[in-house]
């Protein structure tokens, strides 16, 4: 409700506190003189012959009638700093309605609406306990002043009556402050545990963002120095390729010379640019390059989780074909990443990998059960693993889905295409070997005496 009001005023150009509270007080004003006109009709009908008036009955001048709707729209005007200066609001209102007090006729008693609204605001807006003294003392003050006006002697002027009237005005002036306040006080406390759940909300978000791009950064760096290795490999294959032609190309021995040259050249530049792309990927040359797993360690990374306990089913579908280094090593990882993870939220539970050749992708499921009550099976959002997975697929033009199946598995699916976008920095080559990526290519086999000639050509980032 109140953010539909706050909506209303800001249509009609009322944005501020400070005018939001001036429109209060004004609607304060306007309820304060409706209620006392009505009061006063009701006194002056013949429900007031109770009260010692009724039909006919003068309850008060006309003089006193403008006096006291000077004192309530005063009282409501007093309302426009509640938020700034709580207690002092609080104070002026209490003001107001002992002169209200003064004005009117014994008999009748009329509670202005504006000290219900100052008595909540100082509960809401006043340091804690402060508010809730101020409402006290208000109260107190309010019942002395009416004690003094001889407010009090309708049931008596001595002896329990007048005991009894006393006490039960003043528990009446104390509920009627307290309450408000006290109200005032429960939406404060409130308001201030929503500010801060809003807030503690946007702090894990922000970290969690912080988080997640550290480790895709983080992951980069490792992709980047696996690209180094690829690519470095394949590119200083090219140069001594090109180094071993020159010396043995015979047909047109100087044009040829020129050519390969050339070629060479441009190999080394290649280097070059790939150790300045590879250094800003990296932030840090301090790694040393290694050899990087293919698809051929996959029935020894799916033996090393049984040798650690798990209980791992394997299936290979379709007839194989070659894949490029970066992809393969894609696969490797988030296999590796897959199997990790199964030992770690399903100690125990059977794994399934499935690898599916198909004519136009290849496609890696690893599937496994989650126990219940882990942070999987309650459906956490991805961690950091699966963000660098996500990361490697996309970066061989693949895409990678994992995440809880009805039948409460856990899944992750990879698809790497045959052809397409993958490790569009790299020269591919197909791998002669299967030791590994940096395996020489065959048309590398060169005769020593060529490549001493030149040494240099081995040269790598």
């Amino acid at each position: 409700m109140t953010l539909t009001l706050r909506r209303w005023l800001a249509a009609l150009g009322v944005r501020t506190d400070g005018g939001r509270d001036a429109v209060l007080a004004g609607a304060v004003a306007l309820v304060s003189v409706a209620l006392f006109l009505g009061v006063e009709r009701v006194v002056a009908s013949e429900a007031g012959t109770t009260f010692g008036a009724g039909p006919g009955a003068v309850v008060v001048t006309a003089g006193e009638r403008a006096a006291v709707l000077a004192v309530l729209v005063a009282q409501a005007a007093c309302l426009v700093v509640r938020r700034r200066y709580p207690v002092a609001c609080l104070a002026l209102t209490v003001g107001g309605q002992v002169a209200l007090l003064v004005l009117l006729p014994s008999y009748l008693s009329f509670q202005a609406p504006a000290t219900l609204v100052a008595a909540y605001s100082a509960g809401a807006y006043a340091p804690r306990r402060r508010g809730l003294v101020a409402a006290a003392l208000a109260a107190a003050g309010q019942a002395l002043v009416l004690f003094a006006l001889g407010g009090v002697g309708t049931l008596g002027t001595s002896g329990a009556a007048y005991v009894a009237q006393a006490a039960g005005a003043l528990l009446n002036a104390l509920a009627t402050y307290l309450v408000a306040a006290l109200v005032g006080e429960y939406v404060a406390t409130r308001r201030s545990l929503l500010a801060e759940l809003h807030d503690r909300v946007q702090r894990a978000e922000r970290e969690r963002e912080a988080l997640a791009a550290s480790a895709v950064l983080e992951e980069r760096g490792r992709m980047a120095r696996e690209l180094h290795d690829v690519a470095a490999h394949h590119l200083s294959g090219i140069v001594v390729q090109a180094a071993a032609a020159e010396r043995l190309v015979d047909r047109d021995p100087e044009r040829a010379k020129e050519s390969m040259r050339r070629i060479r050249a441009q190999g080394r530049e290649t280097l070059d640019n790939l150790r300045l792309v590879v250094g800003l990927l990296r932030g840090s040359g301090d790694a040393e390059p290694a050899p990087q797993p293919t698809l051929a360690d996959l029935p020894a990374l799916i033996d090393d989780a049984r040798a650690a306990g798990a209980v791992v089913r394997d299936e290979v579908r379709g007839d194989a074909w070659d894949l490029s280094p970066t992809a393969q090593l894609t696969v490797f990882r988030v296999l590796q990443e897959a199997l990790s993870n199964a030992r770690r939220h399903g100690p125990g539970r059977p794994v399934e990998v499935l690898l599916e050749y198909g004519q136009t992708e290849l496609v890696l499921t690893v599937r496994n059960a989650v126990p219940p009550g882990s942070p999987r099976s309650d459906g956490d959002p991805p961690g950091h693993g699966v963000i660098g997975m996500t990361e490697r697929a996309t970066m061989v033009g693949g895409t990678l889905v994992a995440g809880l199946r009805p039948d409460g598995a856990w899944r992750v699916r990879l698809t790497v295409p045959r052809t397409g976008p993958v490790d569009r920095r790299a020269a591919p080559a197909r791998r002669t070997a299967t030791t590994g990526p940096t395996s020489a290519p065959a048309s590398a086999a060169v005769p020593a005496a060529d490549l001493a000639a030149d040494p240099t050509t081995l040269e790598t980032p």
